[in-house]
């Protein structure tokens, strides 16, 4: 059987739909340095998650949020796709600093595998 890529994969109506709305959703977040900073760092309690939290601050900035989202999703959708966002933006964010080496740099120990 021949592997599945990409181009193979049709998306549904409903998956179109999904990634507009995240897409929206990150948007969103990213037009206000105050959204963005707090939801980066914001963790609801795992009894309650995103669409029940009390969180006052976090209510504000849902309700501004589904304001500029356009009011589309149930509280579970809004706050399955605050979740989404959130982690996408946050894996944007990962970086790794490292600094440049050239092959001739005796401090570097190559490891070799023996298991063939």
């Amino acid at each position: 059987m021949a592997d599945i890529t990409m181009t193979d994969v049709v998306m549904t109506d409903f998956d179109i739909m999904w990634n507009n709305s995240v897409n929206d959703m990150i948007s969103a977040i990213k037009s206000r340095d105050d959204i963005h900073d707090y939801l980066l760092s914001f963790e609801p309690c795992e009894y309650t998650g995103y669409a029940w939290t009390q969180d006052e601050k976090y209510k504000r900035f849902s309700d501004y949020l589904d304001k500029k989202t356009g009011c589309v999703h149930s509280g579970a959708s809004f706050a399955c796709c605050v979740r989404e966002s959130v982690k996408i933006i946050r894996d944007e964010l990962i970086t790794v600093n490292a600094e440049p080496v050239s092959d001739n740099d005796e401090n570097i120990l190559i490891i070799t595998s023996s298991v063939s």
